[in-house]
């Protein structure tokens, strides 16, 4: 069991550090698939990409934190950054110094979601969620689990961002901006035609910018 440490002053100071591999080591556990790394001077607040673990206020919130506590607190990890938020957030894969990569294994444990916010399907989150659930592994007990992003879901819908630094990595799935494989245009709430009733075949992005830089056009109905 590790040892959590004990911090008195935890000032972030978010230094640019571009889309990559940030190494360091975990000196705090906000949440299951949130934490602060040091990286020499400075702080970063990480959240794992492709995941998402219960909130601090839902069932099996404090047993996810207390599983990523225990496979990272104190130790060095390396983050495959992919983005950063607009919390300053660094989105990325936490492998730990053993091997083990933190996003999978969350999932294995049935302590996360595979969070389906990237219009790649990643098919080993896939089928590690499939194994879990299969056999009733952490929050997999309960009949109906309540998503987090569900659990987070506020009565307005928020605009969709443009880029990646506006937006917020809890709440893709909130601002509904889907392509259709089919027409490779994209469509988000603001769009006089836009509707969601076939989501299996929708593809999710995080910004209008991912949607362009993946070949996407926005449909004919939406503003411009």
């Amino acid at each position: 069991m590790i040892t959590p440490i004990t911090m008195t002053v935890l000032s972030l100071w978010l230094a640019a550090v571009p889309v990559g591999s940030l190494t360091g080591q975990v000196v705090a556990v906000h949440a299951g698939d949130t934490l602060t790394v040091q990286s020499g001077p400075s702080l970063y607040k990480v959240r794992l990409s492709d995941v998402d673990a219960p909130e601090m206020g839902q069932v099996f919130g404090k047993q996810a934190r207390q599983f990523t506590e225990e496979m990272t607190l104190g130790h060095q990890v390396r983050v495959n950054v992919s983005m950063i938020d607009m919390h300053g957030r660094r989105i990325g894969e936490v492998i730990v110094e053993d091997g083990w990569v933190l996003n999978e294994e969350l999932v294995h444990a049935g302590f996360a979601w595979y969070y389906r916010v990237h219009p790649i399907k990643n098919e080993r989150l896939q089928r590690l969620e499939q194994y879990a659930f299969s056999k009733k592994l952490g929050l997999w007990v309960e009949q109906e689990p309540l998503p987090p992003w569900e659990f987070r879901r506020e009565a307005h819908i928020p605009e969709a961002p443009v880029s990646a630094g506006q937006v917020d990595y809890d709440r893709i799935f909130h601002y509904g901006i889907i392509g259709s494989r089919r027409t490779k245009t994209v469509r988000w709430p603001a769009c006089k035609k836009y509707r969601l009733s076939r989501p299996q075949q929708a593809l999710v992005f995080h910004s209008l910018q991912q949607a362009r830089q993946m070949g996407f056009k926005p449909a004919k109905d939406c503003p411009k």
